[in-house]
């Protein structure tokens, strides 16, 4: 299992990477320290907001999801792949700004999932494993356990430096998918809740 984990992983680097070399090329990139930029300077300043919002359309506008899909469509494990909508683009913005942080958190760690693959694996190798496997071969990917409550899952997160988007892995065992889809719909749920109610201006 983790051979194949390791094939994914591989497929997904020359991916982005490939992506990122395209978005740094393109007219509407902008040179931006998203590690040194912080959340709450999303409200003051437009021009990092449209930088969100140029990426996002970057990635649909050149079909990148439908392309790593095809990519990765080798995988034997079962695996979805989504990008960010703008609605929940912005919801995630206002609960960082309106959270205890009140918005002091790197633009790059609250949108560290603009593109998100999620992958389902047997249930004969533990989280602790995989984070072991991932420390060992992969030093530079940042990989963590984002178990909480009922969701069991590990986490991956590609980025080529500070200046670039990360993506995210979410890696699933398939005996936790009932709980954790419980727990996505609960999220889900609050989310609609604030989308209902017209959220707030970001």
């Amino acid at each position: 299992m983790l051979k194949e984990l390791d094939d994914l992983i591989e497929r997904i680097l020359l991916v982005y990477e490939d992506v990122s070399g395209q978005w740094v090329k393109s007219e509407k990139y902008l040179r931006v320290n998203l590690k040194k930029t912080c959340v709450s300077r999303v409200q003051k300043e437009s021009g990092i907001l449209d930088l969100i919002w140029a990426y996002r359309n970057f990635i649909e506008d050149n079909g990148v999801i439908a392309n790593t899909a095809f990519e990765l469509s080798g995988f034997r494990q079962t695996i979805s792949i989504r990008i960010k909508t703008q609605n929940s683009i912005e919801y995630k913005i206002e609960k960082y700004i309106f959270s205890r942080e009140k918005g002091m958190v790197p633009v790059n760690k609250c949108l560290n999932d603009l593109v998100g693959i999620r992958v389902f694996i047997s249930d004969d190798v533990s989280h602790k494993n995989i984070r072991e496997h991932i420390d060992d071969s992969y030093p530079k990917l940042k990989c963590i356990d984002s178990s909480k409550d009922d969701y069991i899952a590990t986490h991956i997160y590609f980025k080529t430096d500070n200046f670039s988007f990360p993506w995210e892995l979410q890696i699933w065992r398939t005996e936790d998918r009932e709980n954790n889809l419980k727990s996505h719909k609960q999220y889900k749920q609050e989310y609609i809740k604030w989308e209902n109610s017209g959220g707030r201006d970001v």
